[in-house]
């Protein structure tokens, strides 16, 4: 079962204006943390340090897998986003 939704025809045209550069600054603001936060290296075997800023990560020392390591980067980028979103003005 799908639910289809058409955005542009129940937002008025400002409305959608609104819309499109919320999504265009989000966009932009995501690109922005995936070139300066594209790639982590492990330092030992309960830290990660990002390339782009060189923060320490720290993994649980009994759970350091590549699994966890991404998702610790994943939060660290998350983090850099809202970050960004934050210094332009833009909620999520």
């Amino acid at each position: 079962m799908s639910i289809d939704i058409e955005i542009g025809t129940s937002l008025s045209g400002e409305d959608a204006a609104h819309f499109a550069a919320k999504t265009e600054t989000i966009t932009a603001a995501m690109r922005r943390v995936q070139e300066w936060h594209a790639a982590y290296s492990w330092v030992w075997t309960d830290e990660i340090r990002c390339r782009g800023c060189n923060a320490s990560l720290d993994i649980p020392m009994l759970a350091s897998t590549n699994a966890n390591a991404d998702k610790a980067f994943q939060a660290h980028q998350a983090a850099q986003l809202d970050g960004i979103l934050a210094a332009d003005g833009t909620p999520l």
